[in-house]
């Protein structure tokens, strides 16, 4: 029977492979279209990029004049057709982009976020976390910093270096040119990026670089600058749903935060742009630094002397003398966005602020979030929350779906809007309109939207998303400022910080979503923080909190022990009755249930425990895929991949280099990696299940049990990307129940019946029928 099942699965799996290596070799995928280096679209906000050779010359010699980026070799998606004229699309080319940072890297910061902005718009650019906990799971290269850079004669001129940022520790300054790391020369930022991804994160890496000094460089200088692991950007770059390094080298989506007018003096943007002489986001703004540093605003003349001026600012404690604003309202991954307009005539306008938008993707192959209603969730999906109303999610595989695409939510008088962003696994990113004061904003109405490409196939659900803010229309008297101001949030999804953004009783908490089996997860999660606390190691905590759960449930799983124990003693009994009535189904079946009431034998009894353990399994598993203090949290240390995180699968091995690739695409049955703890955890079960399990009294058990045995090497496949968390604790607790179940007094049969309330090993020899042979040799011995 086992040979028969081994064969059948083997068969099964090899057609399978099989049937896949042929369509594969048969019908290989089509290879992408390349774009034209002079256009690309973007189809959704119906976005163009333009290059421009003249235009590509005479940047570059404006640049080497002036000592700011050139902005000719980007090829940015954010400049538009239709709404600007050949003219503006030219001057567009070939301005100069500036960037400036907000905030730092340092982790003892009031800021806990360093954050870059680009005069491109006057967008936001990119948001970096700091904090140990807070690093990119997929890149673990080395890093010293975004720094922007463009080419030079002399090498790599750093458009920005952001405080906190290892370059910054190590002394180098925006402008710099980097001449070599190490031994390696670095001529372009392809060339620095190159050498960074071969250095491991941690090591001190030696920099030869020049500095601006009047119209010339300085001779070159070396420092020792000591490399990271690069930060988690809760907002970055992105095309074709992958993160863009340098914005400045080749195609991407909008930024963040952009801002455009909707109508002016009842001329409305058509669908394809922006209003002819009112280009915002194409553009790129004048730029001032003021406060220290901590201000950046961002200023653009339009046509008919409107002027459009975007401030960003990091509040602090010390921006609320009076005390009103608490130390984690205050600083802790909050920025300040005024949107300010001034007319020199008498204007009427509508404007449209869009959202966040590239937040991480990272465990898009693995996890899957959970919705509060029946629909599916994708890994980024728009969030907005009214007053009066909970949180509502708008998945973005319906966004992709242009068919099935939501209308906008009108905002009421009576329910305002308390926050709309962008919601990920573990990080979100939200615009929470002010509510009291002069800068109160007027919406009219919010709207999600696709950014950038709906990529294909399995990676649809990777589709970026945002949100748009429309505005009622603003009266604007000559010389009379309007200003709404906008908080923005962008950081980790913990309960009590997301609680001080938004208005009361409607603020960001509820975005922290743990499904049906939250009234478990909850407990579970607040155990593992204080058992965290007090072991400073999530994985040692998991398995204390495992000892818990056992410990409970010790009554109930020693009592499956003992019914399991006394399952095996009537098995010689069981199979005579089977012998006695297998023509008779009906009498065997009462015949059994009678022998277990007289010994007081529950068949259900085992199903018990399972029945406790359901809840607790899927309260860790919410957990680990919700709880974001779990995230990163690894078991032994982060310095290897190898259960460098909890809350992912154990990725021992990378193996996708010489297996078939529709078994190892991140989108695969598999995965990119070998991981080593569902086999442990499958290997623990098939031991567990021998060591609980009776043997068969007849063959429909017999071909029960393999069906159960066989059916552990499908649940391989499905543990097989689970989190290394999970499969930790089943681990654990499989342990447990093998040492209870092997701890366990072995009790000969006759007391295990006699404890029982049955009759001893005696009586229970006389109930079975007697054989010849045994009856005939007693009959010798008497003799």
């Amino acid at each position: 029977m086992e040979r028969r099942y081994a064969l059948f699965i083997a068969i099964s799996l090899a057609a399978v492979l099989g049937s896949q290596v042929l369509r594969t070799t048969l019908f290989p995928k089509p290879e992408e279209p390349s774009v034209p280096a002079e256009v690309a679209t973007d189809t959704t906000t119906g976005d163009v990029a333009t290059a421009d050779a003249d235009a590509d010359a005479g940047a570059e010699k404006e640049t080497a004049a002036n000592g700011e980026e050139s902005a000719a070799k980007t090829v940015d998606a954010t400049a538009s057709v239709g709404a600007a004229s050949p003219e503006t699309l030219k001057a567009a080319a070939a301005a100069a982009r500036r960037r400036v940072s907000l905030g730092s890297l340092d982790p003892n910061g009031p800021t806990g976020m360093l954050v870059t902005l680009s005069s491109r718009g006057g967008t936001v650019e990119r948001i970096e976390l700091a904090g140990e906990q807070f690093h990119d799971q997929d890149d673990r290269g080395a890093y010293i910093g975004h720094l922007a850079a463009d080419v030079v004669p002399e090498g790599c001129r750093l458009g920005v270096v952001g405080p906190g940022t290892p370059a910054a520790r190590s002394g180098l300054k925006t402008d710099d040119v980097i001449v070599r790391v190490g031994d390696s020369s670095t001529p372009d930022p392809q060339s620095l990026a190159a050498v960074l991804a071969r250095s491991k994160a941690g090591r001190s890496l030696s920099v030869t670089f020049r500095r601006p000094s009047g119209e010339t460089l300085s001779p070159e200088q070396t420092v020792e600058l000591q490399t990271t692991r690069r930060p988690l950007e809760v907002i970055r770059p992105e095309f074709d749903a992958a993160p863009v390094a340098d914005v400045a080298a080749g195609f991407h989506d909008p930024l963040s935060f952009r801002l455009g007018l909707a109508s002016r003096d009842g001329s409305d943007r058509p669908a394809d742009g922006e209003l002819p002489g009112q280009e915002l986001q194409a553009i790129d703004w004048e730029t001032e630094v003021a406060h220290g540093g901590r201000v950046v605003r961002f200023r653009r003349k339009l046509a008919g002397g409107l002027q459009v001026t975007k401030e960003y600012r990091l509040v602090t404690a010390a921006d609320d003398p009076v005390g009103q604003v608490d130390e984690d309202r205050a600083g802790r991954y909050r920025l300040q966005l005024r949107v300010t307009f001034q007319a020199a005539e008498k204007t009427r306008l509508e404007y449209a602020l869009d959202g966040p938008n590239g937040l991480p993707t990272e465990g898009w192959w693995y996890a899957a979030r959970v919705s509060r209603s029946w629909g599916g969730l994708g890994v980024r999906d728009v969030a907005m929350r009214f007053v009066g109303e909970p949180t509502a999610l708008i998945s973005s595989m319906t966004l992709a779906d242009e068919d099935s695409i939501p209308p906008a939510s009108a905002v009421l008088a009576g329910k305002p809007l308390s926050f709309a962003g962008v919601d990920a696994l573990y990080f979100a990113s939200g615009l929470i309109p002010a509510v009291e004061g002069d800068e109160v904003p007027a919406l009219a109405e919010v709207e999600p939207l696709v950014v950038g490409e709906v990529p294909e196939a399995a990676r649809r659900k990777l589709v970026n998303v945002s949100c748009r803010l429309l505005s009622q229309e603003l009266e604007l008297e000559p010389g009379t400022p309007v200003t709404h101001r906008f908080d923005i949030f962008a950081g980790p999804k913990r309960p009590s910080l997301l609680a001080t953004f938004g208005q009361p009783r409607a603020a960001m908490d509820d975005l922290v979503y743990y499904g049906w089996f939250g009234w478990v997860a909850r407990p579970m999660i607040t155990i593992l923080h204080v058992l965290h606390a007090i072991v400073r190691n999530y994985g040692i905590a998991i398995i204390l909190l495992t000892v818990i759960v056992r410990g409970a449930m010790f009554p109930i799983s020693r009592k499956q022990a003992v019914s399991s124990q006394k399952m095996q003693v009537l098995q010689p009994e069981m199979k005579a009755i089977a012998e006695k009535y297998k023509n008779d189904p009906q009498k065997r079946t009462m015949a059994t249930q009678e022998l277990w009431r007289k010994h007081k034998y529950n068949p259900a009894g085992g199903c018990v425990l399972v029945f406790f353990q359901i809840p607790i399994f899927m309260g860790l598993y919410r957990s680990l895929a919700t709880d974001v203090e779990l995230r990163e949290a690894p078991l032994f240390t982060s310095a290897i991949r190898w259960c460098s995180n909890l809350a992912a699968p154990d990725m021992m091995v990378d193996w996708s280099g010489f297996m078939p690739s529709f078994l190892v695409r991140p989108e695969g049955w598999l995965g990119p990696y070998l991981n080593l703890f569902p086999l442990l955890t499958i290997g623990l079960f098939l031991w567990q299940q021998k060591l609980f399990m009776p043997p068969a009294v007849d063959e429909q058990a017999k071909m029960q049990q393999q069906v159960m045995k066989y059916m552990m090497f499908f649940m391989a496949l499905m543990f097989f990307k689970v989190p290394c968390g999970l499969c930790l604790y089943f681990i654990a607790s499989s342990l447990w129940g093998i040492a209870e179940r092997l701890l366990l007094p072995t009790t000969k049969p006759g007391a295990a019946l006699a404890g029982a309330g049955g009759p001893t090993v005696v009586d229970a020899v006389a109930s079975r029928p007697v054989d010849k042979a045994a009856a005939t040799r007693k009959r010798r011995k008497r003799r």
